[in-house]
């Protein structure tokens, strides 16, 4: 039960922190919430960092994390959402005092990413990715976006209902300056809340969902009927032989929703005293977390500046003391004529959603860009294959020698294996170097990128399967072999 209580407790603060309550004064929270989903096109920006603040106990590590961390910052300088269908983004990642710049389009069809240092633009089909994750053939982006914004506004509507009123939440009439440099009075909503108060809000905000049956009910309904389908079937036949039919699954959906949320509030107040004896959970949800946030609204309700500190106070164990996330946000042109910004794919593009190796991406960024170094510190090279026994991969022992097909051995590490039968020669090249190593049959003699190099034992051939030295060979593409403990692994670094 305190494993449901904490799975819970964020959930539903987070939501409670991103939304206010019902109403405040003279604004709707939930109708301009709603309202706010219902835009069609706009253009914004938007800036996201971070504080992470050590403790006495931290070490230099610790230190040094924060720092990097600390000097991190998104910059989205302009966003620009043509339709639902089409988006593009221009802005930087900044951190250590590099500026990493990108620009990332989105349509109907996929996702393209331009970075700095990259060689072509990187391409993710949605059709491709939705084949890899095993989504039905009838997936369809478009109709997704769609089902995804009704069934959002069933969502806040239903969860708007329950939201108990805060006490620091107020509403004001106040004369700001909009995108251009305009001032003009707008609807500022504040929001100021710390843990303790944020805690307390959760357990009427439960009570009240589990009181709404016909609400439950209508919620399911709505999953069934927008979301369901996209990723189940097309047909009505398809869905009800997964979910059986919609009277059904809201039927099972609700029983199985309420029981959950009467067990959890029959043992609520009992549990959150058990939790209260934990220093860490009085210091997460204490005084020092903290929420402030002002969203100011147009005349029309439409959001158009928004401003939150989220600080969050951690455990006296942490070697750090608190963490805090700053977001700003402007928003306008609701609505206008929006023409989203294309990258520039003249030159090609790497579609990521073919069979693309470590490798392959490494390489299509210039060796001495930010992307490429942050790959290698991410230990994108990184690869650890098991070879031994009850392995995939065919190795086999001669004269106390182990000796991996070579076949397997190109695919373990993604190289590109290439036989030709007249020289009977192989020819590999190196995913992530480029280098190539040339192998002979019945030979000890290698080459790598022309230059010669020799093997313990022959490259051989057993029952049509050719073999080379399991350590020498993988030594040629840039890796070790570890027998700790009687395995066999391949490490790449």
């Amino acid at each position: 039960m305190k494993r449901k209580l904490w799975i819970t407790l964020p959930l539903v603060l987070l939501l409670i922190v991103l939304s206010g309550c019902q109403a405040v004064g003279n604004l709707d929270v939930k109708n301009a919430l709603i309202r706010n989903l219902e835009v069609q096109s706009l253009e914004s920006n938007q800036t996201l960092s971070m504080t992470l603040t050590p403790s006495e106990s931290a070490s230099v590590e610790d230190r040094m994390i924060a720092t990097m961390l600390n000097s991190s910052k998104l910059v989205i300088d302009s966003a620009k959402m043509q339709s639902a269908n089409e988006l593009s983004l221009i802005g930087a990642v900044e951190y250590s005092g590099q500026r990493l710049p990108f620009h990332v389009y989105m349509n109907q069809g996929g996702i393209t990413i331009d970075l700095e240092g990259a060689k072509q633009p990187i391409y993710i089909s949605y059709e491709a990715y939705g084949e890899a994750v095993g989504l039905d053939s009838g997936f369809n982006l478009q109709v997704l976006q769609g089902q995804q914004k009704e069934f959002a506004k069933a969502v806040a509507s239903f969860l708007f209902t329950h939201l108990p009123n805060a006490a620091n939440i107020s509403a004001d009439t106040v004369s700001t300056a909009v995108y251009g440099g305009e001032t003009t009075d707008m609807t500022r909503l504040h929001i100021e809340l710390d843990g303790q108060e944020m805690l307390q809000l959760v357990k009427p905000f439960l009570t009240s969902i589990a009181a709404d049956e016909q609400g439950m009910k209508e919620l399911l309904g709505a999953f069934y009927d927008y979301y369901a389908p996209l990723f189940i079937g097309t047909s009505d036949e398809d869905l009800e032989g997964v979910l059986g039919s919609r009277d059904q699954f809201v039927s099972e959906g609700y029983k199985s929703i309420s029981e959950a949320l009467t067990e959890l509030l029959q043992e609520y107040d009992q549990q959150i005293e058990s939790l209260k004896a934990d220093d860490s959970f009085n210091t997460v949800f204490g005084p020092e977390t903290r929420v402030v946030a002002d969203t100011y609204f147009d005349k029309d309700m439409y959001a158009r500046k928004q401003m939150m500190d989220v600080t969050v106070a951690l455990p006296k164990e942490s070697p750090y003391s608190s963490f805090n996330l700053h977001s700003e946000s402007e928003s306008w042109n609701v609505n206008g004529n929006v023409l989203a910004d294309p990258v520039d794919v003249s030159g090609g593009t790497l579609n990521v959603t073919d069979s693309t190796t470590p490798g392959t991406v490494l390489r299509n960024f210039e060796s001495n860009s930010p992307v490429y170094q942050l790959m290698k510190m991410s230990g994108v090279t990184q690869k650890n294959v098991y070879v031994g026994e009850y392995s995939d991969y065919n190795t086999i022992t001669r004269n106390k020698m182990t000796y991996i097909a070579v076949k397997d051995l190109a695919s373990a590490l993604d190289a590109k294996m290439e036989w030709n039968a007249s020289s009977k020669q192989i020819r590999l090249t190196d995913d992530i170097t480029g280098a190539v190593t040339e192998l002979k049959l019945n030979s000890k003699k290698v080459t790598v990128d022309g230059v010669a190099r020799m093997l313990p034992a022959n490259v051989i051939q057993v029952k049509g399967t050719t073999y080379v030295p399991l350590r020498a060979g993988a030594g040629l593409l840039g890796a070790t072999v570890d027998a700790t403990y009687g395995d066999l692994t391949i490490e790449r670094k």
